[in-house]
């Protein structure tokens, strides 16, 4: 599985309210934190994704 979307993941898999430190859950699975905030809230998404068919 891709880092970012096991990060992504396991911010999802908290309870709604329930505080957490994206720089802390970047440390954990190698990635950038800009990057896991900006997929996790929707303001990017992969390369794949974006790429026309």
């Amino acid at each position: 599985m891709d880092p970012i979307q096991a990060a992504i993941d396991e911010i999802e898999s908290r309870e709604p309210g329930e505080d957490f430190s994206y720089t802390e859950i970047a440390t954990r699975y190698g990635v950038n934190r800009s990057t896991l905030s900006r997929r996790h809230r929707g303001v990017t998404a992969t390369r794949a994704a974006n790429t026309i068919n």
